[in-house]
């Protein structure tokens, strides 16, 4: 019986965490949410994503102590993000508080804000302490569940550059390989795959910006993003982000505080570096007034950095 139990928890890791990296998407929701979970899951799935949903698994979890299992799904990385539908039961129930917990202590040891894709149903108050006001995130009444599995397919996409090394084969697995930018990475190509996730996700979230009484308005013109914040009509805020190729090293400029978005001053810089530690492309953004030296972020992060400007600048200037 020992040998027998063995192998069947051998199974179950292989099943559950077979890699650093097993799903695409990881749900975490309350009880009276799972129909609309289970919805955003199924149309995930349609596209091709890995998701982790707890009815996929009880087989697997049978006889097992799923509370240390989920721990281990949500807060170590096993998954690429997880998605949680915030809504007031969420917040008041234990296995769903437990289960972003773990994921919020795994975001802040990898210095990764957009590890987590807030979602809030209904009408939400989310404590500072738990997710910071200034993060964007999406509302599940102004979305379908297919609308919402779309965007996050993208979202999985835009961070897994075809440029990515592929996947050892089996007989390479164990075998130590040399921690460099594989021959097909390349950095133009992960630029401008950022700039379109930048301009795509500033479109998206400009409306957000209404209910306080500003207007985002965003264009997308050749290589570059232009983002215009006006307030009853005067435009207050101005950020641009554009190829710059008067170096020799290819990078993105970004300017960003004037109101009007043309011809901002150059104030900070992306370029395409090769991250050893998570194996894939990132950017080193330099934000030339805060002086803070460089960053290596993702397509989405660099978003989220740029998108903090906007919405820092409406808390600090709004009377």
């Amino acid at each position: 019986m020992l040998g027998a139990r063995s192998l069947f928890t051998r199974k179950v890791d292989e099943v559950l965490m077979s890699d650093r990296e097993t799903y695409d998407v990881a749900v975490s929701f309350s009880g009276a949410q799972r129909s609309l979970a289970e919805n955003y899951v199924r149309a995930c799935e349609a596209l091709g994503l890995s998701v982790f949903y707890d009815k996929n698994v009880s087989a697997q979890m049978w006889g097992r102590n799923f509370i240390v299992e989920f721990r281990r799904i949500y807060g170590k990385g096993i998954a690429r993000y997880v998605v949680p539908f915030f809504s007031r039961e969420y917040l008041g129930g234990s296995y769903p508080m437990d289960e972003y917990n773990a994921a919020l202590t795994w975001s802040i040891e990898l210095r990764e804000d957009a590890y987590i894709l807030p979602i809030m149903v209904g009408d939400v108050r989310v404590p500072e302490e738990l997710l910071s006001s200034a993060t964007a995130h999406l509302r599940a009444e102004d979305w379908t569940p297919e609308e919402l599995a779309k965007i996050t397919a993208e979202r999985v996409r835009s961070t897994v550059p075809a440029a990515t090394a592929p996947v050892p084969a089996t007989p390479a697995r164990g075998v130590l390989l040399p921690r460099i930018a594989p021959g097909s990475f390349s950095p133009y190509e992960t630029l401008e795959n950022a700039l379109s996730v930048v301009g795509e996700r500033f479109q998206a979230n400009a409306g957000a910006l209404e209910q306080y009484g500003y207007t985002c308005r965003v264009r997308t013109p050749d290589h570059a993003v232009e983002v215009r914040v006006e307030k009853r009509g005067t435009p207050v805020y101005g950020l641009q982000v554009w190829f710059d190729e008067s170096y020799r090293q290819d990078q993105l400029a970004v300017g960003y505080g004037a109101p009007s978005y043309r011809g901002s001053a150059k104030n900070g810089w992306a370029t395409a570096e090769w991250d050893k530690q998570h194996e894939e492309a990132r950017l080193k953004f330099i934000d030339g007034l805060q002086g803070a030296g460089s960053t290596l972020l993702t397509a989405e992060g660099f978003f989220d950095a740029l998108w903090r400007k906007v919405v820092l600048y409406i808390e600090q200037t709004h009377r």
